[in-house]
């Protein structure tokens, strides 16, 4: 059976607005953070999409009266579905972008049809932006699941290559959307294999952390940066770290936004 999908990801708060002239990986940044800076309220998709669509068109200026007659309209359906209106971010030109607590708390699963919504809806906007792990497309990640592999033949996959669980399934949605055999078939793994790969992590550090904290989305640069603050080795830190995920408690770094160069 295939792991559950989702992990939980850190809250953080978000400015309210930045300088009209940020570049765009800025932007993205902001809209991460804000879009995982309150707790899960899971409304409609298809009333998710609306909001960001109608949100961002307004503060690019864009809207003519009826679409401020639909902004105050989308307002009072957010208040119906127990959101708030959260500020996020600016960039290019004087784009700010707004959007619905209850969906920005969705977003704290990239996997859910909501992240899928909100998504979409901004990237029809053009704003580049993705709540995936990074460096896992969305496209891979539904050639993996549409795929009939298993944690098993995950795990074998990952010791042949040395990679992690989401860059292996990264890996794998990529050669299946190019057409490129896998050098596994499906399902052709022994069971348990996964329990083997589990085994050889260091003592105090568990598959419930490791798979919370890597499927967040942090990267290599955020556990230096939380290492430095906390005075742990790399180990250590991210065990601490997916354990917060795990108690619900906000980590004191976002995934993802440490630069690289840092």
């Amino acid at each position: 059976m295939k792991e559950h999908r989702g992990d939980p990801v850190p809250q953080e708060s978000a400015p309210a607005h930045a300088s009209a002239h940020e570049p765009d990986d800025e932007l993205a940044r902001r809209i991460t953070r804000a879009l995982r800076s309150r707790e899960a309220l899971t409304p409609a998709p298809a009333f998710v999409a609306r909001r960001v669509e109608a949100e961002l068109a307004l503060r690019a200026g864009r809207p003519t009266s009826a679409g401020a007659r639909r902004q105050d309209a989308l307002r009072q359906g957010a208040r119906r579905h127990g959101g708030r209106i959260v500020a996020a971010g600016a960039a290019t030109g004087a784009l700010a972008v707004g959007v619905a607590g209850a969906a920005a708390a969705a977003v704290a699963d990239p996997y859910s049809d909501v992240a899928r919504a909100v998504e979409s809806a901004a990237q029809a906007l053009g704003i580049d932006w993705s709540p995936m792990p990074a460096g896992y497309s969305r496209d891979e990640y539904d050639a993996f699941w549409a795929s009939d592999y298993t944690n098993d033949d995950v795990a074998a996959l990952s010791e042949l290559w040395n990679t992690d669980l989401i860059q292996t399934k990264a890996t794998i949605g990529q050669m299946l959307l190019d057409g490129e055999p896998v050098p596994m078939v499906p399902g052709s793994a022994p069971q348990g294999t996964d329990e083997g790969v589990w085994s050889t992590l260091p003592d105090g550090y568990t598959r419930e952390q490791y798979e919370a904290f890597w499927g967040a989305g942090y990267t290599q640069q955020d556990v230096s940066a939380l290492a430095a603050l906390w005075n742990l080795d790399d180990t250590e830190t991210k065990a601490r770290a997916g354990q917060m995920l795990l108690d619900g408690e906000p980590v004191p770094v976002a995934p993802g936004s440490t630069p690289a160069d840092s």
